[in-house]
């Protein structure tokens, strides 16, 4: 898992509206553009765009989330491989 620990993905899951970010990506399969996939979860979650923005970095820093750049966009995909190597199969969650 190079730099990421267990502890630091486990932590990241165990706050309801990254685990409800982690869940979304999930069921969507494949990678999301971030402006659209931030709106969807601030709109469903009943958050601010900042606040949503806030969750996306956590996930991203443990590495759940992956983040790529184009540009100004960027885009997320849910890390399945890394999930997969701790035992958390992300369409159970």
């Amino acid at each position: 898992m190079n730099d990421i620990s267990t502890a630091q993905v486990l932590k990241s899951l165990a706050d309801d509206t990254r685990l409800s970010i982690v869940r979304k990506l999930a069921r969507d399969n494949c990678e999301v553009n971030g402006s659209d996939i931030v709106s969807d979860c601030a709109l469903a979650l009943k958050l601010s765009q900042p606040t949503m923005s806030h969750h996306f970095h956590k996930l991203v820093a443990a590495g759940v989330v992956s983040e790529r750049k184009s540009g100004v966009e960027k885009f997320y995909q849910l890390n399945r491989t890394l999930l997969d190597s701790i035992g958390i199969n992300a369409n159970k969650l």
